[in-house]
């Protein structure tokens, strides 16, 4: 990334100077832990395999380093650019500290969990397991063809799940998208097979504790395709809630279906032009799963699924009728295969038509929400919403 213009200063130059996001060097020792090497960077963070010297084990690590706000000098230290960025850096550190303990007060297999925080070199880290695996926007580049139910179905589950115990917490992560969910490798199968993944959510960067107070703010981030019309008010906005990241989780499940993001909320805000999951799915998921896509993708807030609880409700409603088949134990088994005692003609099972799903209809905006939209306005036009 690119650096001050400015000449550097004595101290960096006894060195080469680093870029601004530049990892430390692999040997460089965090307390009892060794770097081997960079597993990724971001533009808030870099994440480390490390060993432990003690224990012998691998783990990761990860260090608040704002790229655009701080550098690293000569020494390795972290600072803010400037003065006029160190309010800023230290409020992030701040954060990251809060998100270490969120984590660090979660058990969920599908949530990272951290193992400790410390401060050094003018920064701080993580330290949580190593995880080997890939993106689910890793995967989804290179599929060919959307993967089957029963892989969508874990995806679903293992996720509302996990946002659940995020969302009973008091807490959102409004960042829920393909490139922050981990797809742990298993031991014989490859991403697409039938053979399940195990989902990690990742980057809780932008998770924020809601405190009872409605007026707190709420820090705007937003992702194109996943984001709802709602983030996109800015920190003004109360309307953000468990709904939030229920669009997001139905946008991440409508890429795995279509292989491709949905259009942006406030384009569909204006002109809804995208295909429902109905449609793109049908013939390959149950209806039931695909009508909870589409109605977890609803515009405006109120037409959604209000919970995690109630998104799941609605997306396990056919597993029973089309995937999960138990097995019946031997007992029962054995009493259907005797004879019965008193042979009679068997009675006629009256056959009870499916009731047929109510679908979701999607809002019709007026035409000057549409008007003011292309005018660059359209966040305070849609502020009616919810």
């Amino acid at each position: 990334m690119p650096t001050d213009a400015s000449p550097p200063d004595d101290r960096t130059q006894l060195i080469p100077r680093r870029d601004i996001d530049a990892a430390l060097p692999v040997g460089h020792l965090l307390q009892e832990l060794r770097i081997e090497g960079v597993i990724g960077t971001g533009g808030y963070s870099i994440v480390y395999r490390v060993r432990d010297l003690q224990l012998g084990r691998l783990l990761a690590v990860k260090e608040y380093m704002p790229a655009t706000i701080a550098q690293r000098d000569a020494n390795g230290v972290v600072h803010a650019r400037s003065a006029r960025h160190l309010p800023t850096f230290r409020h992030g550190l701040r954060s990251f500290f809060d998100e270490a303990r969120l984590l660090a007060s979660f058990d969920h297999p599908a949530l990272v969990k951290v193992q400790r925080v410390w401060a050094d070199n003018g920064t701080a880290y993580m330290q949580m397991p190593l995880l080997e695996g890939t993106t689910l926007h890793e995967v989804l580049r290179r599929a060919k063809v959307p993967p089957g139910e029963p892989w969508l179905r874990r995806l679903a589950t293992e996720l509302t799940d996990a946002l659940g115990v995020l969302h009973a917490q008091q807490c959102l992560h409004r960042d829920v998208a393909p490139d922050n969910i981990l797809l742990l490798h298993g031991p014989d199968a490859g991403p697409l097979t039938e053979q399940p993944p195990r989902p990690m959510l990742l980057d809780f960067g932008s998770a924020r504790r809601v405190i009872g107070d409605a007026t707190q703010a709420l820090t705007a981030l937003l992702k194109t395709g996943y984001s709802p019309i709602e983030q996109y008010e800015g920190e003004a906005s109360s309307r953000q809630g468990p709904w939030t990241d229920v669009y997001a989780l139905s946008a991440v499940l409508y890429a795995s279906i279509a292989l491709r993001s949905p259009p942006s909320a406030v384009a569909r805000a204006v002109r809804d032009e995208m295909p429902p999951a109905a449609t793109l799915g049908a013939g390959r998921y149950g209806p039931e799963l695909l009508e909870a896509i589409d109605a977890g993708l609803a515009v405006r807030p109120e037409d959604r699924p209000p919970s995690m609880a109630a998104l799941r409700e609605r997306l396990t409603a056919s597993f029973p009728k089309t995937i999960m088949v138990p097995r019946r134990p031997a007992a029962a088994r054995e009493a259907s295969a005797a004879p019965p005692a008193r042979p009679h003609p068997p009675a006629a099972a009256a056959a009870a038509p499916r009731q047929a799903s109510r679908g979701w209809q999607r809002p019709m905006l007026a035409a000057a929400i549409a008007a003011a939209a292309l005018a660059g306005v359209a966040f305070a036009a849609l502020r009616w919403l919810g």
